[in-house]
């Protein structure tokens, strides 16, 4: 029996930060009361050992109270429950996914600067209900789940729209829905589905086409549980697994391979109970088979014969191997490669099956003497074929180096790399060792090989990148180093990968005008991941968000009714983009609050460099704008002037006061 276990199972990123972290702090503060909530996630397995631990799960905000330390779920939730739940509790923990976080701003951005939201997902989803909760007030939001309804919801809105989806979404549906938005509109449209659901799926496919039957564990509450169900219940006989009990109703007698995969709210624990669960049963099987192979007797073996065994020892000159009989098969090192120096150890490990040839019965000790170079020679060439065929990479031992070549062997068989394609420095420590090569050519009259190292070593290079891309903290600053200057924005080389910091994530409160004067090639930064496009392995970092935020703290010198110097940055058709000189920052005068006489236009009374006084009229900390005024500024200058006006007084008035003193 074969169990394989997807390699991307279980706890996504965002899901694994949200339960380790609620985990250790409940450890570590047991005389403290914690609440998440909502479900932290979709998976009741977890929820139960959380409770464990005292955290509680809740669903109502009223029932945060004074001291309680609250965890936002990994879903995310809106802006006024957010602000809610932060003036009640004592402190908050935000564990939302960081890519839910993106569509939290990419919504909030877009539909303050007047854009209307469209969701694709379902309506009843934590994570869509969060999302909706982050549209500016005023803006429509509509959420879809089908091409129909996305027609309907075009017809319903204006020309300018911003369109995102669930992350968890189903990828097939979303991009037919995104491929006709795109097609018949103008909408600004954001692929928001998790790419690492996309990834799970896929791989959930290639290996249901492996095996004979499929395990999904995780909970039924979970959406990308269930759509991983959904996308290969139709290649193979598909379970769904929530408890251990479940595996009791499914008849694994004819089954010889299984496959398991889990949703990303699955917990490595619960994968690993199954496997074990699956394992000790398999066993039991697998036990009582040998017992009635050994009731038979063993087969007898003769001189010439071919066995096929498993590896139980490697040494350096000679292999051990199991081979079904009363006594193991030994095979020298001379046997195995001819005129070789080389350590078999790093080349065979235990359990392989191997192929060989027996060339004695029995030797002084009762080993059955086999080659494995007689069976090379008989299969060898045939081995080869196959893998050539199926694209398949072959190991090879290094066993000369020429002057435009690398000579290998592969069972027996002569395989020559140029060194063009060895794609690493070539030197004498290479011979005798072992080395992946692809086959690129065979000639069969001469039966030799030609083959490369350089796919493979790129497929190998872009893998380590994408292991080093997953692995990457959002919430974590890194060390780099600016390896080249743009005109948008800086390169920087961390963690053996490289990102682009766009202007506007260098500094909070500075004009970025030329970045060259700012930094210089080499100058090490620290950095923060703020987004991922792995489609393009494009990777963005923030500079100003390892920084002490100066926004806030320069703007905490302002108060509303402040006079200030500003220059104008900017004229717009519906106001002025200016330059507080007093704090360098920006603020901004909306039209209706600048006082314009009739028929008269910005454009013709302001231009960029004007510098003006004008009045404090709104702070708002959590969009980061400052709103100013010209006009309260132009009325109070003109109240001032009617006061003078009422209180002018001449001789005459001074004359008839001396009279009536008199």
């Amino acid at each position: 029996m074969i169990i394989k276990v997807a390699k991307n199972a279980g706890f996504c990123f965002g899901v694994e930060r949200a339960v380790n972290g609620v985990i250790a702090w409940a450890k570590a503060n047991k005389d403290k009361s914690v609440k998440v909530y909502g479900m932290l996630i979709h998976n009741s397995y977890v929820i139960e050992k959380l409770k464990e631990l005292n955290v509680k799960v809740i669903e109502n905000i009223n029932e945060i109270e004074k001291g309680d330390i609250v965890f936002i779920r990994s879903h995310g939730v809106s802006m006024d429950e957010f602000s809610e739940i932060e003036k009640r509790a004592s402190k908050v923990y935000d564990f939302t996914c960081p890519y839910v976080k993106k569509i939290h701003e990419i919504v909030r951005e877009n539909s303050e600067n007047g854009l209307d939201v469209i969701v694709v997902g379902d309506i009843n989803h934590p994570e869509v209900k969060g999302i909706i909760g982050h549209v500016e007030k005023g803006r429509k939001c509509i959420v879809i789940d089908s091409l129909e309804k996305a027609k309907d919801a075009i017809s319903q809105l204006g020309r300018n729209a911003v369109v995102v989806c669930q992350t968890t979404f189903d990828n097939a549906k979303w991009h037919e829905i995104k491929e006709y938005i795109e097609n018949n509109t103008d909408y600004n449209v954001f692929d928001t589905v998790c790419k690492a659901t996309i990834t799970r799926q896929e791989e959930a496919k290639t290996l249901a086409r492996d095996v004979d039957v499929m395990l999904v564990i995780g909970d039924k509450k979970s959406s990308n549980t269930n759509k991983l169900y959904q996308a290969i219940k139709d290649i193979k006989p598909t379970f769904f697994i929530e408890r251990p009990q479940d595996l009791e109703g499914i008849d694994f007698t004819m089954v010889k391979k299984i496959g398991i995969t889990a949703g990303a709210s699955t917990s490595q624990e619960q994968i690993n109970e199954i496997v074990e669960i699956l394992e000790k049963r398999f066993n039991q099987i697998d036990n009582q088979d040998f017992a009635k192979l050994i009731d038979k007797g063993f087969a007898e073996i003769k001189r010439g014969e071919i066995v096929k065994g498993k590896i139980i020892k490697v040494e350096q000159d000679y292999l051990l191997v199991d081979i079904g009989y009363k006594a193991e098969g030994i095979i020298y090192k001379n046997e195995i490669f001819k005129n070789a120096n080389v350590n078999l150890k790093n080349i065979f490990k235990e359990n392989e099956i191997i192929e060989a040839v027996v060339i004695k019965e029995s030797d002084e000790e009762g080993n059955v003497v086999l080659s494995k170079l007689k069976a090379d020679s008989i299969y060898g060439f045939k081995e080869l074929m196959a893998k050539f065929e199926s694209k398949t990479p072959i190991k090879i031992v290094v066993k000369q180096i020429r002057e435009k070549s690398i000579v290998g062997e592969f069972r027996g068989i002569s395989v020559f790399v140029p060194i063009s394609q060895w794609a690493e420095e070539v030197s004498s420590s290479v011979i005798g060792k072992v080395f992946e090569v692809e086959i690129v050519d065979i000639d069969t009259n001469k039966k030799i090989a030609f083959g490369s190292r350089k796919s493979l070593l790129r497929q190998a290079q872009e893998e380590k990148i994408q292991q080093a891309i997953e692995s990457l903290d959002f919430n974590k600053d890194y060390d780099g180093v600016i390896a080249e200057i743009r005109q948008k924005g800086i390169v920087v080389n961390f963690e053996g990968l490289r990102g682009f910091v766009p202007a506007s994530e260098i500094s909070y409160s500075k004009r970025i005008e030329d970045v060259k004067r700012l930094f210089k090639v080499g100058e090490q930064v620290k950095v923060r991941v703020i987004d991922i496009d792995k489609q393009k392995k494009q990777i963005y970092l923030s500079i100003k968000k390892t920084q002490e935020d100066e926004w806030i703290k320069k703007v905490k010198n302002l108060y509303l009714g402040m006079l200030v110097d500003v220059e104008v940055t900017k004229v717009l058709s519906f106001g002025l983009v200016v330059w507080i000189l007093d704090c360098e920052l920006d603020g901004f005068v909306h039209v209706s609050n600048i006082p314009l006489g009739y028929n008269q236009r910005l454009h013709n009374l302001y231009k960029v460099g004007d510098k003006i006084k004008a009045k404090i009229i709104e702070i708002d900390e959590q969009r980061r704008r400052i709103g100013l005024s010209l006009k309260d500024l132009y009325e109070e200058e003109e109240k001032i002037a009617e006061h003078k006006e009422d209180f002018v007084i001449t001789i005459a008035d001074i004359v008839n006061n001396i009279k009536l003193d008199s």
